[in-house]
């Protein structure tokens, strides 16, 4: 009877056995898995950090770009000239009715016209007429400027009043033509020292339409030259007057 119980303890013992030796691996396979979610879980950490990075530094780079662009604007300095673009029509037509009065009123003009290779300018009598948008000068019909202008018409016509600071530029079509009333009507003691009387064949008459011009407008020699001084010594800029480009 002893012997039987020994051995039913045996088998008992195999069989309780059994069971703890099948079930040790199974924490060693439900580690594996542990281990790689853990790792997954480190590379998509990773990968959702990747892009992040570059995107930093990319943007604070755009916004300091920005920001001096716009300092830059605000640090430029205010176009003073007054434009058709950005004057009213009281103004285009002040400047308009001012431009034609110096011109007038100085009288003598840098005529300059192109050869095709270089400018050419040289000091004429001018003739000012508003009311026909038109300026006149009288010249030889053996002078360059009659061949430049046949060929090259656009040509430009400046006056400067020195004493007073006030200049005029002129750009617009010249033509040149033999109208003998016109050369008559024309006619004044500066075209006396050239040419006998108004009947000499060898006159001619070129009538100049500007189409643009360009004023500076200043208070005065002295005033001026006295603002200028004050803006060497202040370091601001000198108010030197109007500055205005007009379409005629």
């Amino acid at each position: 009877m002893a012997t039987a119980a020994t051995a039913d303890d045996k088998k008992s013992a195999r069989a309780t056995t059994k069971p703890t030796t099948s079930a040790d691996p199974a924490p060693k396979r439900a580690g594996k898995p542990a281990t790689n979610a853990g790792a997954a879980k480190t590379l998509k950490a990773k990968t959702a950090t990747k892009p992040a990075a570059p995107a930093k530094p990319a943007s604070a780079k755009s916004g300091k770009a920005t920001a001096t662009k716009v300092a830059g604007r605000a640090a430029a300095p205010a176009n003073r000239q007054s434009r058709d673009s950005s004057m009213t029509g009281k103004e285009h037509d002040e400047h308009v009715e001012r431009i034609w009065e110096l011109a007038k009123r100085i009288g003598i003009a840098m005529f300059v016209t192109w050869d095709g290779k270089e400018q050419r300018a040289r000091p004429l009598a001018a003739t000012v007429e508003k009311d026909e948008g038109a300026i006149y000068f009288l010249t030889d019909v053996n002078g360059e400027k009659d061949q430049q202008i046949a060929e090259f018409p656009h040509v430009s016509v400046s006056f400067a009043d020195h004493k007073h600071a006030k200049f005029v530029a002129l750009s617009g079509k010249a033509t040149v033509s033999n109208d003998r009333p016109k050369i008559r009507e024309l006619w004044n003691p500066f075209a006396k020292a050239w040419w006998d009387s108004p009947e000499d064949p060898a006159i001619r008459v070129i009538k100049v339409v500007p189409q643009d011009a360009e004023l500076w407008d200043s208070p005065g020699r002295i005033v001026t030259t006295i603002s200028m001084l004050a803006a060497a010594v202040t370091g601001r800029s000198p108010k030197i007057g109007e500055n205005a480009k007009v379409i005629l």
